[in-house]
């Protein structure tokens, strides 16, 4: 099978998804590690450590806006990633039909 740029073109969509869901993931992970041990203990289970979705403790109002944060970019980045698979899913389809 001989490869085509769909493959890299592919691998770009990959990165984007993969790269968003890293990244998202090592600054909770980071932000999780600087609270103290009772707050840690009230967060969901790994790897997403979401803050409870009932009344906050005072310590986690920062934390709980940067999960809410850091979930809205990576939705953004998820949301090119599919556009640009769209794009090439568009080209292949083109591709095959011209």
């Amino acid at each position: 099978m001989q490869m085509s740029p769909f493959y890299s073109l592919f691998g770009v969509f990959l990165m984007l998804w993969m790269g968003a869901l890293h990244w998202r993931r090592k600054r909770i992970r980071k932000a999780m590690r600087d609270l103290p041990t009772r707050l840690q203990r009230l967060l969901g289970p790994e790897p997403d450590f979401a803050p409870p979705p009932d009344k906050l403790p005072e310590g986690l109002n920062s934390y709980a806006s940067l999960h809410r944060r850091t979930g809205r970019i990576q939705r953004g980045l998820w949301g090119v990633a599919l556009l640009w698979l769209a794009y090439i899913l568009f080209l292949f389809v083109r591709k095959q039909y011209l």
